[in-house]
Parts: structure tokens; C-alpha cells; sequence
């Protein structure tokens, strides 16, 4: 198979079908704007446009496809220069203009009609694409979006409820609530993740109520949703999920709670630290450090011995997060010499967030570390301690063969000597 990258480019550069734009066709990139009329350069694809990128993304390899789903949206904004830095000598420049121009808003309403007509397509990656881009169409495909959101095609509605996610827009947040009472499940579920997108603290009932429905994927939307609105009062509501049979869910359930920050939930979050799924216990350790409660402490030190490496990475991490935590317990001491390097990073950031002697000297002993970054982040933590013989540890960081680390090194010893002065 060809390497996924390129196929992915050629979807734009016309290999599956996409024809170079023609001075008529697909709004051709022209220079200067005409007055009175819009700027070229923020125009959107019209309808030719669309239809031809969508017809070759029907055509496209199923994986490709979905990769590039995955990823359209992200930046929407196109490159915004004409430089061609870090491209390869054979790129075709018309290439960026095609795909600046699909990423911009959609106005055209001929566009919209064809982005719609496409939410009832069979391949569930032409929807998806369709649905980001049709809720990227603002008031002009508003009212298009609407009527998809009430067709008798539940796939229809599901992309519909996609696109009006993807838009944000708080005029339409009532029409989205309606959807999560849907008869079809995924479609309720869709509306949920928009009324998660949105963050709008007055669907909060409507979300909660969810967290009973009869479809395992409409609940864990809901979780998920209710996480990112990161309102306090729905900590006793999403607790019992922490106890729920399936381990996504309770993973969910976790991450929601983390993202609440509300330490209300410290005692249930301790239990899953010991959970049989790695996905849970890892969600569970990154949410306590969120929570910031140093009554995590025991729990992170015995995660930092989880057969997880992710797990201990991600316990090493959250002890830095913890307020009040005044030393450092030897599980985070002893991880400072682990044979990972990302677990040695994460535990030289967090204890040197903790200012006692023996932290500042624990880290000190990894001054020749053979990972330079660990060894920067070893300076930086010193730098800041008050301890007797950061001189002297700087000292020895000037002849580090690394020019970031004898500066930052530097730079100390002129603050404690400025310090010293005072």
C-alpha cells in the first residue's frame, strides 16, 4: 500500500480524481480582490469543489479515508503564505490553494446543498467530512442543518447533529438537546458530543438524564460530555460510573472527573488506582492529579510500580501536580533512576517541585544523567531550590556539554550571588 502520507496528499493533489481548478471552476485563487465584491482569498470551495473532493473521497481506500477524516478540521485556516519551506521539490504549488480552499468556511449555498445531499451517503467517512464542513458554513447553512436534523434518515440526522456540534453555535443548542432524546441511538449519542463541544452549563439536566439510557454509547457520550462542561454539581452523578461493569466507561468516568477537578471525588478516584484495566488505572492516576488533593499521594507512590509503564509515567507526572506535598516519597525518589528516560523526566519535574533538602539533593545525583533533557530539567529544578550547595551543583552543570545547560546553569550562580549580596 502506498505510504499513507502521500496517498492522503494526493487526495488533494488530484491522483483519486480532484482535477486542477480551472479559472472558472472551484474559485480559482486570483490576485487582488475586486471592489465591492469578496477578498478571493477568503472564498470557500463552491459547488463544483466539493462534489469533486467528495466524489474522490468515495473513491478513496477505506483507511485513507478514514485518516483523513480523523484529522480534517483540525486546522482550519489555510497556510497563509505562499513560502514553500519544508515541501519536497516536486510539489505542485496549486495543490495548497485546493486545500486552503476546502478548509475555509463554506458560503456557497449550492456547496451546502451538496455537503448535505452527502449525509446520506453509504461511506461513513464521505458524512463525516461532509458534516465538519457543512457546520463550518455559519448562518448561511443554518437553516439547511436544521431541516437534515428532523429527516426521517437516521444518518442523515446523525451527520446533521455532527455538523451543528461542529459549529458551536448556541442558537442551536435547544435543537440539539431535542436530538439526544432520538430513537436511534447514535444519533442521540452525536447530539450529545455537541452538547458537549459547545460547553454550555444549561444542558446539564438534559446530560444527566442521559447517563440512564437504555445504549451503552449514548452513556458514555454523556460522560464524556458532562466532563467537558466541568460543572461541580454532577460530581455525585458521576461517580457511580467509576463502578461501572465496562472498563471504557469507567475510564470515562475518570477523565470526566479529572476534568471537573473537584476533589469530592478523590476518595472514589483511590479505588480505580488498583482497577484490573491499564486504560482505567491510567485515567484514574492522570484525574488525581488534576485534583491536586496530596491525599493521592500513597496511591501515585504505589502506582509508581504499576506493570504499566504508561501508568508510572503518568503517576510520576501527577505528584507534581499535588499541593502541599512537602517531601517526596522514596517511590518518586527511586524513580529518578528508572530506566525509562520519559519516567526519569517526569520524576525530576516533580520533585523538583518539592523544596525540601533531601529532594534537592536526591535530584542532584542526576546531574550526569545521560539523558540531556533530564539533565535541564535537573538544573532548572536547582536553580530554584534554597539549598546551601546549589553553588557548588552549579558549578559542576557549567562543564555539561550542553550549551542550554551551562546557560541556565550560569544564570543561577548570578542570582544566588545577587541574593547573597542583598
Amino acid at each position: 500500500m502506498p505510504n499513507r502520507i502521500l496517498v492522503v496528499a494526493a487526495l488533494f493533489a488530484g491522483l483519486f480524481g480532484i482535477s486542477r481548478l480551472s479559472a472558472r471552476g472551484a474559485g480559482s485563487v486570483r490576485v487582488g480582490a475586486v471592489e465591492g465584491q469578496p477578498d478571493p482569498e477568503s472564498l470557500g470551495p463552491d459547488a463544483a469543489h466539493v462534489d469533486r473532493f467528495l466524489a474522490a473521497l468515495e473513491r478513496s481506500d477505506p483507511l485513507i479515508c478514514d485518516d483523513l477524516a480523523a484529522s480534517f478540521g483540525n486546522f482550519w485556516s489555510g497556510s497563509g503564505s505562499d513560502a514553500a519551506i519544508g515541501e519536497l521539490a516536486d510539489w505542485d504549488p496549486s495543490t495548497r490553494a485546493q486545500r486552503d480552499q476546502l478548509r475555509r468556511p463554506v458560503t456557497d449555498r449550492a456547496a451546502i446543498a451538496v455537503l448535505i445531499k452527502a449525509f446520506d451517503s453509504a461511506n461513513p467517512c464521505v458524512r463525516r467530512i461532509a458534516a465538519k464542513m457543512a457546520g463550518r458554513s455559519g448562518p448561511v447553512g443554518q437553516a439547511e442543518l436544521l431541516a437534515a436534523a428532523g429527516d426521517q434518515r437516521p444518518r442523515v440526522r446523525e451527520a446533521a447533529a455532527l455538523a451543528l456540534g461542529e459549529a458551536e453555535d448556541p442558537a442551536t443548542r435547544d435543537r440539539l438537546e431535542r436530538l439526544t432524546a432520538d430513537a436511534d441511538a447514535a444519533v442521540a449519542a452525536m447530539a450529545i458530543a455537541g452538547l458537549g463541544s459547545m460547553e454550555d452549563h444549561r444542558s446539564v439536566p438534559v446530560l444527566l438524564d442521559r447517563l440512564s439510557h437504555r445504549s451503552l454509547r449514548v452513556r458514555q457520550t454523556a460522560i464524556w460530555a458532562l466532563g467537558e462542561i466541568k460543572d461541580p454539581q454532577t460530581v455525585g452523578r458521576l461517580i457511580p460510573a467509576l463502578r461501572d461493569s465496562d472498563p471504557v466507561t469507567r475510564a470515562l468516568a475518570a477523565s470526566a472527573l479529572g476534568e471537573i477537578a473537584s476533589r469530592k471525588a478523590t476518595e472514589a478516584l483511590l479505588s480505580l488506582v488498583h482497577d484490573p484495566e491499564i486504560m482505567v488505572r491510567l485515567a484514574a492516576v492522570h484525574a488525581l492529579g488534576e485534583l491536586q488533593d496530596v491525599a493521592a499521594a500513597p496511591a501515585l507512590a504505589g502506582a509508581l510500580i504499576d506493570p504499566s509503564i504508561g501508568v508510572r509515567r503518568a503517576a510520576a507526572q501527577s505528584f507534581g501536580q499535588l499541593d502541599g506535598l512537602s517531601a517526596a516519597p522514596p517511590e518518586l525518589i527511586k524513580a529518578l533512576g528508572d530506566s525509562d528516560r520519559e519516567l526519569r523526566r517526569a520524576a525530576v519535574q516533580s520533585v523538583s517541585s518539592i523544596h525540601d533538602s533531601h529532594s534537592a539533593e536526591a535530584l542532584a545525583a542526576y546531574l550526569d544523567d545521560p539523558d540531556v533533557e533530564v539533565r535541564r530539567h535537573v538544573v532548572e529544578g536547582l536553580a530554584e531550590m534554597d539549598h546551601p550547595s546549589v553553588s557548588r551543583w552549579m558549578l559542576k552543570a557549567l562543564r555539561d556539554a550542553d550549551a542550554e545547560i551551562r546557560r541556565r546553569a550560569a544564570e543561577a550562580l548570578g542570582e544566588h550571588k545577587e541574593d547573597a549580596d542583598k
